[in-house]
């Protein structure tokens, strides 16, 4: 039992480490959505 009991932490704990980096790289591509709005680049 002790060991589903760490398999579950484990889980949980990898399943929130991807949130964290899906939000860390949905935050910079929005960032960088806003600069190309504010400075667009001239051709």
């Amino acid at each position: 039992m002790e060991t589903k009991l760490l398999m579950i932490a484990t889980t949980e704990t990898s399943s929130t480490t991807g949130y964290i980096i899906g939000a860390i790289i949905a935050v910079a591509k929005l960032g960088y959505l806003i600069y190309s709005l504010i400075k667009p680049e001239k051709f």
